[in-house]
């Protein structure tokens, strides 16, 4: 069966000498799929099968894995490869991508198309930064995967999250200043009064509007550390991706 769709490559592994197995992130979900003699220097399917790279994929699917025949590419993203630190971020989010999306067809069309908007505004990097877009991107993938609280509600006693609130990491929520009284505290940390309202609207928002974002430094920090332990501990997605993209970044600071 003959059957083209619109994808964006997650992952690409050698196959042999010169072909290429790709997982692509569709409108549906992932698919893999081998790309014959792809990694020969003038092959036709070879920029169709770098990571991040989007297009018309048409593929052949017979028993077992389909195969790659034509590309017809809309997105090279050039520049998520020459770049170090967009490069790294561009792994981490297809990592992302790749451990939290169903297999086709069950992904909601969102999963593909939020993707491919994170990606082209880490291509522009006209407006939004990097780690503040990782950070869009987790909340949604949160609450894609069902471990979004609400963001702006105390998770014991679902009031408003009276000052000081803090983030409790064996809740798996906010909490307000009044429950804290009953909580184990070396559980938890203190959060700056804008989190909460920053996590719903990143859950919410579309990327592709997303505008100009400023976060101070406390709450930027107190973003990362609740969305990755959310990722880890109630989405369940263990990866070290995160661990690689940080230690990345670090090294960019120093020098």
């Amino acid at each position: 069966m003959l059957y083209n769709t619109d994808a964006v490559v997650v992952k690409t592994v050698r196959y042999g000498e010169h072909s290429a197995i790709v997982t692509l992130l569709t409108p549906s979900g992932l698919v893999s799929a081998m790309a014959k003699g792809a990694l020969k220097p003038q092959s036709r399917l070879a920029a169709g099968t770098r990571l991040c790279a989007q297009g018309t994929y048409f593929l052949y699917q017979g028993h077992g894995m389909g195969d790659i025949r034509q590309v017809q590419l809309t997105a090279s993203r050039r520049r998520l490869h020459e770049d170090i630190e967009a490069a790294a971020y561009a792994a981490y989010f297809c990592d992302l991508a790749l451990v939290s999306t169903p297999e086709r067809p069950h992904a909601p069309k969102a999963m593909f198309t939020q993707f491919s908007a994170v990606l082209d505004a880490l291509e522009l990097r006209d407006e939004t930064p990097p780690d503040l877009l990782a950070r869009v991107y987790e909340a949604k993938i949160c609450s894609w995967l069902g471990a979004s609280p609400n963001w702006e509600r105390c998770i014991r006693c679902m009031g408003p999250l009276v000052p000081p609130a803090a983030y409790h990491m064996t809740e798996g929520g906010l909490v307000c200043g009044p429950c804290r009284r009953d909580v184990d505290r070396s559980a938890e940390f203190v959060v700056p009064e804008r989190t909460g309202r920053l996590l719903t609207a990143f859950t919410e928002v579309d990327v592709r509007r997303l505008g100009r974002i400023q976060v101070s430094p406390p709450t930027r920090r107190s973003l990362d550390a609740i969305l990755s332990h959310q990722l880890r501990e109630f989405a369940g997605l263990h990866g070290k991706a995160k661990d690689v993209l940080d230690q990345i970044i670090r090294s960019l600071r120093l020098d």
